[in-house]
């Protein structure tokens, strides 16, 4: 899975990005809001503001 892709476009439907969303925060403790997951954010932007957020 391409870093540079946006997510709407790998074919994340709104279940999926659920339970991403929920994974993440169970996993990582990052809130991630569902919507996110289906825009034109990609992976290695989702990742530096996890990133940010975390630090």
């Amino acid at each position: 899975m391409p870093l540079d892709r946006p997510l709407g476009e790998l074919g994340i439907d709104s279940l999926t990005a659920a339970q991403l969303s929920v994974e993440v925060e169970e996993r990582a403790g990052l809130t991630i809001p569902l919507e996110r997951f289906l825009g034109d954010e990609t992976i290695g932007q989702l990742l530096a503001q996890a990133g940010e957020s975390a630090a």
